[in-house]
């Protein structure tokens, strides 16, 4: 069956889907399209698919793709529920039709899905093919966006510890003026937090695992992907560079290549500019390691240079950090390491 890709109300591309396999891909708008895809062989364009749909390595993932449409293959999910995400603003329909973005979604409808992820309870779903944006919500955590208050939330369900780190850090980074994903601790339950959409109307964030495929070199070394970053304006790299700073200080080793990116035009396909600083959730007493030091800081000396703007940028960021009682540890460690320059 033929289908036609959608950003926004733009046909941008078409593939064909027989028997659980995109068997055919061609572009239509490129400049429309992120940039994995405009060039993408047909297995290229699975793959970008693959990536933006829902993460079956948790349980309640994997239970609510079977409860949604009676499979857990990720292709699937995301095709009969039209790909339709929060983060960006591509759909998919068979050829001939079409729903706008804004009708798509019932809000009613996808309460339950929330409810089945949060709640874990049985909402009686029974295979409705309910249009969610859960079903294209990647991540490696229990997660589900919630309707609040005419804004969308993005819920998710981890460690005290993780909800605490990614709190107190949110905070601090907007506190400082810089770009950062508001986060909220969800009631009471140190295990549930949320975080405000940060995509504007007719925008879609683009993360750099697909926006690496604009340059020359593509590689994921870090000096290459700070050169790509650099090359599209010295704000981005005040962004970026600010992203990798708090990185250091906080010890997130989890800033993998789409856990962060850029916001594009769904109208025009420009880019706009960086993505907020998010998912700090296995950052600072978070980390995986269970150790935390000023060792990414000596790293990210060692890997980019300090410039005096950097110092001046971690002095902000440590006074930010000075107002967290949480972030004490942080604050004690960043000064250690400035006195040492």
């Amino acid at each position: 069956m033929l289908y036609t890709l959608y950003n926004a109300d733009q046909p941008v591309a078409t593939f064909t889907y027989e028997n659980g396999v995109i068997t055919g891909y061609t572009p239509k708008q490129e400049h429309l399209l992120p940039k994995q895809i405009c060039h993408a062989s047909h297995e290229g364009f699975a793959g970008w698919l693959r990536e933006r749909a829902i993460d079956l390595n948790t349980f309640l993932h994997r239970q609510l793709a079977n409860e949604l449409i009676g499979s857990r293959d990720k292709t699937a999910v995301a095709i009969l529920t039209h790909m339709f995400s929060v983060s960006d603003t591509f759909t998919c329909f068979p050829e001939g039709e079409f729903t706008p973005r804004n009708e798509l979604c019932q809000l009613d409808e996808h309460s339950k899905v929330s409810d089945f992820i949060l709640i874990s309870s049985d909402t009686s779903l029974r295979k409705q093919t309910i249009i969610t944006p859960n079903a294209s919500t990647d991540g490696s955590f229990p997660k589900t966006w919630k309707h609040e208050a005419g804004e969308w939330w993005l819920y998710k369900i981890q460690s005290p510890e993780a909800t605490q780190s990614e709190n107190a850090i949110s905070q601090a980074l907007i506190a400082c003026g810089w770009s950062a994903a508001e986060y909220q601790l969800a009631g009471d339950n140190l295990t549930r937090i949320r975080s405000r959409n940060f995509v504007g109307k007719n925008e879609f964030f683009e993360p750099y695992d697909s926006l690496r495929f604009m340059f020359e070199n593509k590689s994921d070394d870090d000096e290459v992907i700070y050169r790509n970053i650099a090359s599209l304006g010295e704000i981005f790299e005040r962004d970026f560079r600010r992203i990798l700073l708090a990185d250091a200080l906080f010890m997130n080793t989890d800033r993998h290549m789409r856990n962060f990116g850029v916001i594009r035009s769904a109208v025009t396909g420009e880019i706009l500019r960086m993505a907020p600083n998010f998912d700090n959730n296995q950052a600072y007493l978070a980390n995986p390691g269970g150790h935390y030091s000023d060792q990414m800081l000596k790293a990210f000396a060692n890997v980019y240079g300090i410039t005096e703007t950097d110092l001046s940028d971690l002095r902000t960021l440590l006074n930010a950090c000075a107002k967290q009682p949480y972030l004490q540890k942080a604050l004690v460690t960043g000064e250690t390491f400035l006195h040492s320059m």
